[in-house]
């Protein structure tokens, strides 16, 4: 399982999940930034779908899904705290959010581009058989 470039690149967006998790609710501006989340369990949701995405390696077309479904949360994120930095509310822990989710969202393309193209991979040997 960890063996797998996608599986450390999950394994990296996991821990910085969690570190923009412990930032938002640690943060003296908790209510404020947790207001567009809070009601949607986004930033819960991230962390979580991770983990699914990197035990479910077996089933590579999901995980590609599930890859795809945490890009559009973390592009989400990305809106909602660029839209507050746009509106004159910079703040160092608006910034760490946005630097490492747009890092989530980097990695998150490498993982699921070497997750299709394990797919192919396994598609192409099929066919040998």
């Amino acid at each position: 399982m960890i063996q797998r470039i996608q599986s450390l690149y999950l394994l990296l967006v996991i821990l910085l999940s969690f570190i923009v998790l412990y930032v938002s609710l640690n943060s003296p501006l908790g209510i404020e930034l947790n207001s567009f989340f809070k009601d949607l369990y986004g930033f819960y949701c991230i962390p979580i779908l991770g983990f699914i995405s990197l035990f479910i390696y077996t089933r590579r077309k999901i995980q590609s899904i599930i890859c795809l479904i945490l890009i559009l949360l973390n592009l989400i994120v990305l809106q909602v705290y660029s839209l507050k930095i746009f509106e004159g509310d910079s703040n160092t822990i608006i910034f760490i959010i946005l630097v490492s989710s747009f890092m989530e969202c980097i990695l998150l393309l490498l993982a699921r581009r070497a997750i299709n193209k394990d797919e192919k991979l396994v598609s192409s040997i099929d066919r040998i058989r």
